[in-house]
């Protein structure tokens, strides 16, 4: 039946989710039409209880959404974009931020910006501070920044990063219940992903409904002060209606067409504003004021981030924190697609520090002026207590703003430009919010039908003007009251994202690898170590009398070698430069250490080391053949290297079993070959498993041989009588020429003649050996004679 009536309103939706979602708001909107008392009742019991009683709800999970966004940009994490890997962002950095502040919190400065630091001056919520003093002015901005800064940003935060990662990086719909992916799997489109989605389409149209409802009241307050049109419901009725009417025809007109160019005029208005009031008043007290605000405000952070007035029973927290953080948070869907539509392209850091830092740096400044002048007024001679009077006294918190203005020159022209800014703050969130709503009822971005994204606009207004027009008097009271209801679940669905957004972060990126480090033995005093060898032979097994750490547990990237006794001591007598070269099967590093032995160096062939640890009657000979049997024993019962090094190739297990058992064996004779040869030499030592074994750092230079895998191949074929086949299989099972690159201190490049390889070899020793042994520079000489 649903698909039936969506296909002739010609709807492109999911219908389940637009009927169910426009039903609840026309149900909600007749029942405040026909049963107002009841429904108010109803949200005023709901109410209170979460004021007052679980008002510790909010405060914990907005300070939480704070803390994981800092947490993430942090991390390693910050680095990932909204969007793919290569996107790049769409709009300017003032464009940018102009949609941030328009849609996100200018209307709400309009309003609050001078009533709150004035409650808070007269009746000072934190514990022993006198109203009205210097300790109370200090408090009130404090208290105000942290409702519109940080805090209130933080809200946004993580449902702009979840509809931005799953909507552009996992390419999911727009909506609400895509963030729950990694919990529902492909239940977000059935009925648990559906509710979701409608909670925060209602949540959506109810939290910009009271907006523009206060809005309202305040744009009539100003109208008041300005022409002496009276204070009523109807009149902010038709406030709404004006104000609903040019939303719609911003919203017809698109994103870039209608909310950018409302933004870009609107921040230049408020921002001409600001500048008028600072310029216009006590600019230097005000710049000294900005500047002290911001440090007591960073100061008080940490405990106005948990203060829940417990000593009041919660009475001051739930009527300002809990309503604001409620209020925000049903702001936080449609806000957090709109901020992740307008940041796809930025880094996940850029997002954090754009949205969260630059926004609350100018609420800094914006309640630095205002508040700063309210109080001068205030405490002024001829205006002494007025602001209080009116504001905290009469309870006209949407006086606040045109009260102040009307206290500096020109009121009539700054009071007409406030009411035009306050007015388009509220124009551009109808219309922001209604692209949004259509997009999360929809579940793609491309724009639906006009008619989908008129009737939330339309709807907003409906919810607004059914609540200011049924409370009477009580407007604001009742606004809240609807609000923090609403608030509570909107408030839990967006911790939950949190989780679920760090779960998709780690799915797609991985978690980093633990940092691998040296273990080091356990080190006893000399006089001890000996007491224990004395009263038994594995008494000391696991210490040491000096330094040392187990061989085989160096870092990754093993680039400083601590300067052990078993280390300064393996140093000595060793030969002064040692050189090992790498390269692939048949790359040519024979004829390179040919051409070095030509120079004067000692060349250690690696082949002899292994077959000399591997010797018939050597445990590790013994231990191989009962590991592998025939498979690697030659005829007269040597081991067969070439076999060996077949298994090695073709088995990982083999290799790592192998490198387990020789390698240490290896090492240990080419020092003692390295010792041999003496101080006063260059050693060069072919060395076959450098890349696997992680021991380059023992070598002063490492040599990189490198040959064209096909003239590789023909060699094996000439040399070695392999198959063509079995010569390119050899070639891929070996390291690869950039694993080798990455160790290696040099190439050199074997594909041309025996000149142009000792040219290479000849420079090498140049650079390498001449400044460091300028002994052997005879050698070289006679070498080139």
């Amino acid at each position: 039946m649903l698909n039936r009536l969506h296909d002739r309103l010609g709807l492109r939706t999911t219908p389940s989710i637009f009927f169910i979602s426009a039903g609840l708001i026309v149900l909600f909107t007749a029942a405040m039409g026909l049963f107002p008392t009841q429904v108010q009742g109803f949200f005023g019991t709901v109410s209170n209880a979460l004021r007052y009683q679980a008002g510790w709800f909010f405060t914990f999970s907005v300070t939480a959404m704070v803390i994981f966004a800092i947490g993430l940009a942090l991390s390693r994490y910050g680095r990932l974009r909204i969007g793919d890997d290569d996107s790049e962002p769409e709009y300017s950095g003032i464009a940018w931020f102009g949609m941030l502040f328009a849609a996100g919190l200018g209307a709400v400065l309009m309003f609050w910006g001078v009533a709150e630091p004035m409650n808070h001056y007269a009746n000072p919520p934190m514990y022993g501070t006198e109203p009205f003093s210097d300790q109370a002015a200090v408090e009130a901005l404090n208290i105000s920044n942290f409702h519109f800064g940080l805090h209130m940003w933080g809200i946004f935060i993580v449902p702009g990063l979840a509809f931005g990662y799953f909507t552009y990086k996992r390419k999911l719909p727009p909506r609400v219940s895509s963030a729950f992916q990694p919990l529902l799997g492909d239940g977000i489109h059935g009925p648990i992903g559906k509710a979701i989605d409608i909670m925060a389409i209602v949540a959506t149209v109810f939290g910009l409904g009271v907006s523009v409802g206060l809005g309202a009241m305040q744009i009539n307050s100003g109208m008041n002060y300005v022409y002496g049109i009276p204070m009523a419901g109807w009149i902010q009725a038709a406030i709404i209606a004006v104000v609903t009417a040019v939303g719609l025809a911003s919203v017809i007109a698109g994103m870039d067409k209608g909310v950018k160019r409302l933004s870009y005029i609107n921040i230049v208005a408020a921002v001409a504003l600001l500048v008028f009031i600072l310029m216009a008043g006590a600019s230097m007290s005000l710049m000294r004021g900005m500047v002290e605000s911001a440090g007591s405000y960073l100061k008080a952070l940490p405990t106005l981030a948990f203060f829940n007035d417990t000593f009041g029973n919660g009475e001051w927290s739930g009527d300002w924190t809990v309503f604001y953080w409620a209020w925000t948070v049903t702001w936080a869907p449609f806000v957090g697609m709109f901020v992740a539509k307008i940041s796809r392209g930025r880094t996940v850091r850029q997002f954090v520090v754009g949205v969260l830092g630059v926004p609350s740096v100018f609420v800094v400044i914006w309640m630095a002026i205002y508040g700063l002048s309210a109080f001068q007024i205030d405490r002024a001679e001829g205006t002494e207590r007025s602001m209080t009077e009116t504001i905290v006294e009469e309870g006209n918190v949407e006086a606040a703003l045109f009260q102040l203005l009307q206290n500096f020159p020109f009121f009539e022209a700054t009071a007409v430009l406030a009411l035009v800014v306050i007015t388009i703050f509220f124009i551009t969130s109808i219309d922001s919010g209604a692209l949004v709503m259509d997009s999360m009822a929809s579940g793609y971005e491309d724009q639906g039908p006009r008619r989908q994204r008129v009737f939330w606009a339309l709807s907003v207004g409906a919810v607004c003007a059914a609540i200011i027009t049924t409370s009477g008097e009580g407007g604001l009271a009742a606004l809240q009251e609807v609000i923090i209801v609403i608030g509570a679940p909107v408030m839990l669905m967006s911790l939950l994202q949190a989780f679920m957004l760090f779960q998709a972060i780690r799915e797609d990126a991985g978690t980093a690898k633990p940092i691998r480090t040296r273990q080091w033995k356990q080190v006893l005093p000399v006089e001890e170590y000996h007491r224990r060898a004395r009263e038994g032979s594995t008494a000391v097994d696991d210490y040491v009398m000096r330094p040392e750490y187990e061989v085989g547990t160096e870092p990754e990237h093993n680039t400083h070698q601590p300067r052990t006794w078993h280390w300064q001591r393996e140093k000595e007598g060793q030969p002064v430069l040692q050189m090992a070269l790498i390269g692939g099967y048949s790359a040519g590093k024979t004829t390179v250490a040919q051409a070095f032995e030509d120079l004067g160096a000692t060349v250690v062939d690696n082949d002899e080391i292994w077959a000399h640890v591997l010797r018939p009657g050597t445990e590790a000979h013994a231990e191989i053949a009962r590991m592998f049997g025939d498979t690697v024993m030659a005829p007269n019962g040597s081991v067969d290297l070439a076999a060996l090094t077949d298994l090695k190739s073709n088995n990982e297990t083999a290799r790592d079993r192998i490198n387990e058992l020789v390698l240490p064996l290896v090492r240990e004779e080419s020092r003692h070959r390295g010792r041999r040869a003496g101080p006063d030499t260059v050693l060069v030592q072919d060395v076959r498993d450098l890349v696997e074994s992680g021991q380059s750092e023992r070598f002063d230079v490492v040599i990189a041989v490198e040959a064209p895998a096909d003239i590789r191949v023909q060699r094996m074929v000439q040399e070695t009588g392999m198959t063509r086949e079995e010569a390119w299989d050899r070639v891929d099972d070996s390291s690869s020429d950039d694993e080798r690159r990455e160790i290696a201190d040099e190439v050199v490049t074997n594909d041309g003649d025996n000149e142009y390889l000792r040219a290479q070899v000849r420079r090498i020793w140049d650079e390498y050996v001449v400044p460091a042994v300028p002994e052997i520079v005879g050698g070289k000489d006679a070498a080139r004679e």
